[in-house]
């Protein structure tokens, strides 16, 4: 929560907004449904708000209550709001977090915000993506990545080995050569398992034949998953070791000399 002070008062929900850079990417219109149906001005509680000036008093916490209640009363009720002056925008999203940790919002909406935040890790992972074009959003087009989980775990596996160039930044820019912005090539699963065997081999291994490699492959991305996923179930393992393995054998085949070990399929 900011240390800054804030006044509680009655706020006009006509005067309320919401910016999606400090908020939700999107609304449970079934929430809100539910809401209206139930209201009862007794329990709604306080909403969080940020008056960033005379006109902009932006919705931190309580999204969904307000968008009730604004439909409940034609967007002319009020609501009591804990009304915080004089932050930042980093400081509005940090509240957000810090607002919603016992009501969790999607990895994806925490990652978002924790970029506006100016999270170390988030704006690492946020700048190694965007630099190869990608954006990290939920929307299922090319040029999307939604796997923040991956992308993160990937980050700090890097910091840990200290490789240069970053782990992650290897992963991303082998499969934008190898595939484009093809979405299927961002999948929680192809992420790591390419990651895994770049880690496993270092210096061993020669990116550009890696990207040779997954171009190549048979089907693609979309080809280079239904196989792993088959030879996980086979071999009862996870499924992003199983693409180490695929890529591993398709990396060596046809290659008599700086071949890459088998995989660790212990692992």
């Amino acid at each position: 929560m900011s240390d800054k002070g804030f006044t509680e008062t009655m706020v006009p929900v006509g005067e309320l907004s919401v910016d999606r850079q400090v908020q939700r990417s999107t609304v449970d219109f079934r929430k809100v449904e539910r809401l209206k149906k139930t209201w009862n001005p007794n329990a709604a509680g306080l909403i969080v708000v940020s008056q960033r000036n005379a006109v902009d008093k932006i919705v931190i916490d309580g999204m969904h209550r307000y968008l009730a209640y604004a439909q409940l009363t034609d967007n002319q009720g009020e609501m009591l709001a804990q009304v915080f002056t004089g932050l930042s925008l980093e400081e509005e999203a940090q509240l957000f977090l810090d607002t919603n940790y016992g009501n969790q919002p999607t990895l994806l909406d925490k990652f978002r915000v924790r970029v506006v935040a100016r999270d170390d890790v988030a704006v690492s992972v946020n700048r190694m993506v965007r630099a190869y074009g990608w954006d990290i959003s939920n929307n299922a087009a090319n040029g999307n990545v939604s796997a923040v989980g991956a992308l993160e775990r990937i980050y700090k596996i890097g910091e840990a080995l200290e490789l240069e160039p970053h782990l992650l930044q290897s992963t991303i820019m082998v499969i934008t050569h190898a595939w484009g912005q093809e979405r299927g090539g961002a999948q929680a699963v192809i992420l790591e398992g390419i990651a895994a065997l770049i880690a496993e081999n270092d210096v061993n291994l020669d990116l550009k034949r890696l990207e040779t490699a997954l171009k190549t492959y048979p089907g693609g991305p979309l080809g280079l998953h239904t196989d792993a996923t088959s030879l996980a179930a086979l071999k009862q393992g996870k499924v992003s070791m199983a693409v180490a393995i695929q890529v591993t054998d398709h990396y060596n085949k046809g290659r008599k000399t700086r071949t890459l070990s088998p995989w660790r399929r212990h692992r």
